[in-house]
């Protein structure tokens, strides 16, 4: 079933979570405490599916040490690959852009944000969110159609990126279907 094929390693735009133990998080904290991480999701979403793809997982022998959702493009194994290999912030965010923009198939806009930074987005047409975690900042990643972003922080390589369609007004974005 292509549903339980695409069952991976972060958060999705359809938020339904599924916990996973914490072993191999752990395991790669021990060596670098302040290595990234994919963050943990609630689940707002609860039922069926959820139990079903659970059991699916469990099935697989699946242990990520993260929190997973169906995931219609197949990008968040990647993305958690890239939330692991990077110890340089700036370098981070770019590896995090990079893998996102290249695991959607170079098809759809990407946006890789902190969120400890204000911002507004009116994206359409997401096809994926998830979070992840570097030496405690959270960042949003995005995956869209079109739509446009408004940075109201600092607009560093640090706290942003963003690849795909778009024209730029210094901290506003505004997307194109490619």
């Amino acid at each position: 079933m292509k549903i339980a094929r695409t069952i991976v390693g972060s958060c999705l735009a359809l938020s339904l979570t599924i916990p996973f133990t914490a072993s191999a998080s752990a395991a790669s904290q021990s060596e670098h405490p302040n290595a990234p991480h994919v963050s943990p999701v609630a689940n707002p979403l609860e039922g069926k599916l959820s139990q079903t793809a659970d059991q699916n997982v469990k099935a697989a022998g699946v242990d990520a040490g993260l929190n997973v959702n169906v995931d219609v493009l197949g990008i968040s194994d990647r993305i958690a690959e890239a939330v692991k290999s990077d110890q340089n912030r700036t370098g981070w965010v770019k590896n995090v852009m990079e893998t996102t923009f290249y695991a959607s198939g170079q098809k759809y806009n990407v946006m890789v944000f902190n969120l400890n930074q204000e911002y507004e987005d009116r994206f359409n047409g997401v096809q994926f969110y998830g979070s992840a975690v570097y030496d405690g900042i959270t960042y949003g990643i995005w995956v869209f159609e079109d739509g446009s972003f408004d940075n109201k922080g600092d607009g560093g390589w640090i706290n942003w990126a963003f690849r795909g369609w778009f024209d730029r007004d210094n901290q506003h974005i505004e997307f194109h279907r490619p």
